[in-house]
């Protein structure tokens, strides 16, 4: 029997977990019969698949110079878990999944401990529009960046960063997914009943500061608008929290969980509230 290949993954949130499930998919496609072992940081999905986490993904979650700040401690602790995981671990590869400000940061410790482990990190970080002394900064500590946007490799090259390679962006790649069929079309036509999303976010800290926010936004929307129906898809481990913050609201919205309810809702929408 083949040696397993080993593979360490450390995704931030959601987005990354989606992005993870990708790759793993191919991969396990290239790897045919091979044993695959994972091990990292990384939600629901990601356990689900495989995955053997080093510590919750929740941890390091969070989002905004206040919530950062009040969590730091526990964020540098985990980055030395992370880093000290992998490299007793030993894997083939390491990716490391947007959330650039930790994930760098585990890279860099990573690559001083085992030098010998390729490091990619997946989505490019904005170097081309701010700060972009961080692209040479990466290219001690990372091999290979996998960049959403096309102009991203030649941008880097520029900026003296890590080989860059685009890959695409994972909503291109699932537009009949997200395109409403004929149901959906339907429902976006009824005005009476016009379903508009609610977005506030898959963070932790984004869920505690901006619902309050979000539900004074509702209310308003409703008030001009009574015949609307409100629609959150929420992640699954923030279902609880979620549900209790929306207690109070005036207008209460439909929680929806699971890609299919929450791909569902974007087709059949015909607007959104959503967080940047």
């Amino acid at each position: 029997m083949s040696e397993p290949f080993r593979l360490a993954i450390v995704a931030g949130e959601a987005s990354g977990d989606a992005l993870a499930l990708r790759f793993l998919e191919s991969l396990r496609q290239r790897l045919g019969d091979r044993p695959l072992l994972i091990t990292g940081v990384g939600g629901e999905a990601l356990v689900a698949a495989g995955l053997v986490p080093l510590f919750p993904q929740a941890d390091i979650a969070v989002m905004g110079f206040a919530p950062v700040v009040a969590r730091l401690p526990l964020l540098l602790r985990r980055m030395e878990d992370a880093a000290r995981g992998i490299a007793t671990f030993a894997p083939d590869l390491l990716l490391t999944i947007d959330a650039p400000d930790f994930n760098l940061r585990v890279a860099k410790k990573v690559r001083a401990r085992t030098p010998d482990i390729p490091i990619v990190h997946w989505v490019c970080p904005s170097v081309w529009a701010w700060r972009s002394g961080r692209a040479r900064r990466m290219t001690p500590h990372v091999d290979r960046i996998l960049a959403l946007l096309p102009f991203e490799p030649a941008a880097l090259e520029r900026l003296q960063g890590p080989p860059t390679v685009y890959v695409g962006h994972p909503l291109i790649e699932r537009l009949a997914q997200l395109r409403p069929g004929p149901a959906e079309v339907a429902i976006r036509a009824d005005a009476a009943a016009p379903v508009i999303l609610v977005l506030p976010g898959s963070r932790r800290s984004e869920i505690r500061h901006l619902m309050p926010v979000f539900g004074e936004a509702v209310a308003r929307v409703a008030a001009g608008r009574p015949e609307a129906r409100f629609v959150l898809p929420a992640v699954p481990h923030l279902k609880d929290e979620i549900a209790q913050a929306v207690a109070g609201w005036v207008q209460k919205p439909e929680i929806v969980l699971g890609e299919a309810e929450k791909l569902a809702a974007f087709r059949g929408a015909r607007a959104a509230l959503a967080a940047s």
